[in-house]
């Protein structure tokens, strides 16, 4: 009988390794590397030279104000990006950097992407290609365990189940593993993203993990404590916040944004909240963070002795003049921007009760009352 269920509507399985090359001690393939000479020479040589080593004047700007495509050979930049980073580089191409290098998502995948890179890692000397390696922690698992098969290579002596996971993803942020009830599946999470690890860390299964026989989504209970404990952290001090009326009944902690419509709209409701015995907690959450419409303004918030005050004033509910932004609580703005980033805010108004669940989006007052106090 089926307990555990991990949707596969909204999961991955990522492979998170693959074949090494044995007479280098380097992360890819023969395979790979004769895959991505070829799709070097086809898509990337008329830039960057067939061995990877054009332009010589790269840091010089041309006519336009434009830098030309920079050397792969290791003599440029690409040696201090991780392998997630020169992946998006080239799927997405160097528009957002200010370049003119064309965006290859819809071109090559991400295996034949793996290729290509693998391809101009080939022509980094030695001494590059380990301090690369080093910096981002990309082991040499050729020489590390000689003599063994790539299968038991990425299983043997491992007191890290999540090693291969954060080597892919090129970062050290990842949660340490906690074992779930099923036996040999391993929880961790990286960013708001949940990750089941199987097979000592080899694969990973991206999504959620539902117990059948309980109707539970244990993902979400694990992400509701994980919200708690984030939200724990922040010091009242740091929030706008518009106590209940009388006896207090529950806590509310809202992410908003003073130029966010549906923010308004919740905000014009806060009284009827507050007379239900709900104290609104506001923490700042910049759309488009600080280049956003409303990231100025959350600074002046911020920035107020009264921002119970400055918060009516921000939304419009109230006239009246807001400070300038620039004091030291405004940075609290950026943090707040971060810790909603942390904790998956994606828009405002997003809501969070007391034991970490989350409401998305603008709720109607009556309703959202309700939802709040059901369980007390």
């Amino acid at each position: 009988m089926i307990r555990y269920l991990i949707p596969v509507t909204i999961t991955c399985l990522f492979y998170l390794t693959g074949p090494v090359m044995a007479d280098s001690g380097r992360w890819y393939s023969a395979e790979q590397l004769e895959q991505g000479e070829q799709l070097f020479l086809q898509n990337c040589a008329g830039c960057h030279g067939a061995n990877a080593e054009l332009t010589i004047d790269w840091k010089k700007t041309d006519s336009n104000g434009q830098y030309p495509p920079p050397p792969l050979n290791g003599t440029a930049h690409a040696w201090h990006h991780a392998l997630p980073q020169l992946k998006q580089t080239i799927q997405r191409g160097g528009a957002s950097l200010g370049g003119v290098m064309p965006a290859f998502e819809s071109i090559l995948n991400d295996a034949e992407i793996d290729a290509v890179i693998s391809y101009f890692q080939s022509k980094w000397p030695a001494d590059t290609y380990r301090k690369w390696a080093a910096q981002f922690k990309v082991e040499d698992l050729n020489t590390e365990i000689a003599g063994q098969s790539p299968e038991s290579i990425e299983t043997a002596e491992q007191p890290d189940i999540t090693r291969l996971l954060k080597l892919r993803l090129g970062t050290e942020n990842i949660s340490p593993p906690v074992e779930t009830p099923i036996k040999g599946v391993y929880q961790t999470r990286f960013g708001n993203k949940y990750g089941y690890l199987i097979d000592d860390g080899r694969y990973v299964f991206i999504g959620e993990l539902f117990d059948l026989k309980r109707a539970q989504n244990l993902t979400e209970i694990s992400q509701r404590s994980e919200i708690k404990d984030e939200l724990a952290k922040v010091s009242e001090s740091d929030m706008s916040i518009f106590p209940a009326n009388g006896t207090e009944k529950a806590k509310l902690t809202v992410f908003t944004d003073t130029s966010c419509p549906y923010c308004l709209k919740l905000h014009e409701e806060v009284n009827y909240l507050q007379d239900a015995g709900i104290t609104v907690r506001y923490l700042p959450y910049p759309r488009g963070g600080a280049r956003g419409p409303g990231y100025s303004t959350l600074k002046q918030v911020w920035c107020a002795e009264d921002k119970k005050e400055a918060m009516d004033i921000g939304k419009g509910i109230i006239e009246g003049d807001l400070p300038t932004g620039d004091c030291d609580t405004a940075s609290f703005v950026d943090r707040g921007y971060q810790l909603g980033n942390l904790l998956g805010v994606t828009g405002t108004p997003s809501l969070y009760l007391e034991n970490g669940e989350a409401i998305t989006g603008y709720v109607p007052y009556k309703q959202l009352i309700a939802r709040v106090l059901k369980d007390l």
